[in-house]
């Protein structure tokens, strides 16, 4: 399943749940947070894969500190979407 496909079974998933508008929009804004740091972070995989750069170039290494700084948000933004998730679903 597609992040986007995901994304749009949460808003279905939130239509029946009787939950406050605050708490939806949360999940989803948390939700999207997740999807964008996603899309960074395999942009930089893409930049780093076809870059024909040297690893000892500098320019290679401001990609490498990029694709890390990405991965570390796509952790947070998971670690974030995850907690709001368990306290509304379970």
């Amino acid at each position: 399943m597609s992040l986007i496909d995901e994304y749009q079974d949460i808003e279905r998933r939130l239509a029946d749940r009787p939950m406050s508008n605050n708490d939806k929009i949360n999940i989803l804004d948390a939700y999207k947070a997740y999807f964008d740091a996603c899309r960074q972070k395999d942009a930089c995989n893409e930049a780093l894969r076809t870059c024909e750069l040297a690893i000892e170039e500098l320019e290679y290494d401001q990609l490498y500190v990029a694709w890390s700084q990405a991965v570390q948000a796509v952790e947070i933004a998971w670690d974030n979407y995850r907690d709001i998730y368990i306290r509304l679903f379970r």
